[in-house]
């Protein structure tokens, strides 16, 4: 083919005009034969230019996921468990996303994943097996059957209710109150976003009043995945290794899961071609719990001066007859 100007006194062309003009003016079309010579009908993209994400786009298109039951109850647990929380009444698709989710540690990610998918081998697992029928029930709870549920949330050893009470008593309340673990608001924690008040008089208050409520739902998202990861990871030394924990090491493990997000957070914002968002996230995530070492309240740069040591600001106990 070659291209030539129209309108232009070219003699083909302007008798190309008169048949398409005639053409339309013609009170029953003609049929046009559409076929399509299998040479020139060429589908899907060149090997040479197709690149890893768009192969694996393709894959996943074509690809049916079959659940299993267990799966698919864990699904519509988590979906309803995280809607009272952000509002949403979510879709599988996007409870598989928030496992992905980057306020999550990669092994927590993969530990989300895996207690969706029903891949550990507790409780059930060993019942059918013989010899080893034994290992399908709680150590601590004796009659009771092991699943991640009762290990999480359930379970009456003394290092989960240590856990989960060092987070509700860190957990800033002017943001609401702190949600009661289960196992679907854990296995959803990637989805977890806190809703915002909206004022309609003030569209500055209401950018600042998204960026807290940003930062609280992504503190409460660290809190709720890691002391979820820590319960799991306590009971494997408890009952793999035989590990007994105290009080006092179960909390020390604790706050240091939680100081070195923390300081990873610190680590990020302190970067020297560091974005002015990240500083902004890291301050609205951990500002109300934090302290200085030498002062009461972190100066104002404490997130980008890795100078100010600052930690994580927990709880006085409650005083006893003896302490007091």
């Amino acid at each position: 083919f070659q291209w030539i100007k129209g309108h232009a006194g070219h003699l083909g062309n302007e008798r190309a005009d008169q048949l398409a003009l005639t053409g339309t003016m013609r009170p029953v079309p003609d049929t046009i034969d559409t076929y399509v010579p299998r040479n020139f009908d060429i589908q899907g993209a060149k090997l040479s230019d197709i690149t890893q994400q768009l192969a694996y786009k393709a894959i996943m298109k074509k690809t049916q996921l079959t659940y299993h039951r267990s799966t698919l109850c864990l699904l519509d647990i988590t979906r309803f468990a995280i809607e009272p929380i952000s509002k949403t009444l979510e879709t599988d698709e996007a409870i598989w996303r928030g496992c992905r989710n980057k306020d999550i540690t990669k092994n927590i990610q993969m530990f989300i994943y895996k207690t969706l998918n029903n891949a550990y081998r507790i409780g059930d697992f060993w019942s059918p097996i013989p010899a080893y029928e034994h290992r399908a029930k709680c150590l601590t709870c004796r009659d009771e059957i092991e699943n991640m549920e009762h290990i999480l949330v359930l379970c009456t050893d003394p290092a989960r209710t240590i856990i989960w009470d060092l987070a509700k008593c860190i957990w800033p309340t002017k943001h609401g109150p702190w949600p009661d673990p289960n196992i679907g608001i854990i296995l959803g924690c990637g989805l977890i976003s806190l809703p915002q008040a909206q004022n309609n008089e003030n569209a500055r208050n209401n950018a600042r009043s998204r960026q807290l409520t940003m930062g609280a739902s992504r503190l409460l998202r660290i809190l709720i995945s890691e002391s979820a990861y820590l319960i799991w990871v306590l009971r494997c030394e408890r009952v793999i290794r035989g590990t007994d924990h105290s009080e006092n090491t179960i909390k020390k493990r604790w706050v240091n899961a939680i100081d070195k997000r923390l300081q990873i957070d610190r680590a990020l914002a302190s970067k020297t071609r560091r974005n002015n968002k990240t500083t902004i996230k890291v301050e609205n995530t951990w500002s109300d719990i934090i302290h200085d070492s030498a002062l009461q309240t972190p100066k104002n740069n404490w997130a980008t001066n890795l100078e100010v040591l600052v930690g994580i600001k927990l709880p006085r106990p409650s005083q006893t007859e003896a302490t007091r």
